[in-house]
């Protein structure tokens, strides 16, 4: 998992908080035309979802271009990222607008049972997501033809039912995310000395590894497919999202508020920045917390990725020494 993006300048990409100092003049950057800076979907998706577009004027003082995953008719990943021309990125984010509407906020149901397992007490509302995963499949293949639409609303209604079984067999009771951590070895102390080593993701397996049989490190992970569990593709970035999160529940550099509902969508955005950094040459973010788990990702998997972490100070200028690999 080291594929990357080529060009004839270092590709950087920035996180919302680089964008939106630009925009704001608090930050500057040296000799930022050095650089190709580049965006993707998961900002256009925070954008909408936070309300400020402050981030778009920040794009287009930086000439950022967008960097999107190539899809197949079956709208599967290629496995092949691409840069796209330049666009202004007012009118990208007016084409994503037009693109998702109707279909904003599909998944949002599938967010309470990642908040339940770092211990909300949200079962009531967990209770309601299979019948609301189900409605939605019947409102979105109102279109398709009958045949196929009977067969997708079928399938839906199996999962509603299985659904409603985990539910009630593995998640009525509330666990507290540090009963989980503690349960697999990883005590805070543990943590705090897993942060500060080389290889944090060898140093954690080599704690939790034994209360996990019958399962690889990076199949754990999400690096590798687990047997038996089918039609969940695999693609580099996907992978990388999916560690960030697994990062979170085992408490290195956690985020805060991961129990909540409006804090862990922005840290779903976090974990597929990182995911869709890892084929530039450097990610560039003041979320201390973000770049430290990116880092322990890009590390392990010798991503030609550097984390870059710099302290906001409004008036400051950022000089990145980044080259090509």
């Amino acid at each position: 998992m080291n594929s990357f993006l080529v060009s004839n300048k270092p590709i950087i990409y920035a996180d919302m908080n680089v964008f939106r100092y630009m925009a704001c003049g608090d930050i500057s950057i040296l000799e930022p035309e050095r650089f190709r800076w580049v965006y993707s979907h998961v900002h256009l998706d925070e954008i909408h979802r936070n309300g400020n577009q402050d981030a778009l004027k920040g794009m287009a003082l930086l000439k950022a271009v967008e960097i999107c995953d190539v899809l197949n008719q079956n709208f599967q990943s290629e496995g092949n990222v691409v840069i796209r021309d330049y666009i202004d990125p007012y009118s990208r984010y007016a084409q994503h607008l037009e693109a998702i509407a109707g279909y904003e906020g599909v998944a949002d149901h599938m967010v309470e049972y990642l908040i339940r397992f770092f211990g909300a007490d949200n079962f009531k509302e967990l209770s309601e997501t299979p019948e609301q995963m189900r409605n939605e499949i019947e409102r979105i293949t109102s279109d398709i033809p009958d045949k196929r639409r009977e067969d997708l609303v079928a399938k839906a209604s199996k999962a509603s039912r299985e659904m409603e079984i985990t539910i009630e067999k593995h998640l009525r009771n509330k666990i507290p995310i540090d009963e989980k951590r503690s349960a697999l070895g990883v005590s805070s102390e543990a943590r705090k000395a897993i942060e500060k080593s080389e290889s944090a993701i060898d140093e954690v397996w080599a704690l939790i590894s034994p209360s996990i049989p019958n399962i690889t490190k990076n199949q754990f992970f999400g690096f590798e497919s687990i047997p038996g569990i089918e039609g969940v593709q695999l693609t580099q970035h996907g992978a990388i999202s999916g560690a960030y999160i697994v990062l979170n529940m085992l408490g290195i550099s956690p985020d805060k508020g991961l129990a909540k509902r409006d804090n862990i969508k922005n840290i779903i955005s976090d974990g597929q920045h990182a995911g869709m950094a890892c084929y530039c040459n450097a990610l560039v973010s003041a979320d201390r917390g973000m770049i430290n788990k990116s880092s322990c990702i890009f590390s392990y998997l010798n991503n030609i990725t550097n984390a870059l972490h710099f302290e906001y100070q409004k008036g400051c200028q950022l000089s990145l020494g980044v080259s090509k690999k």
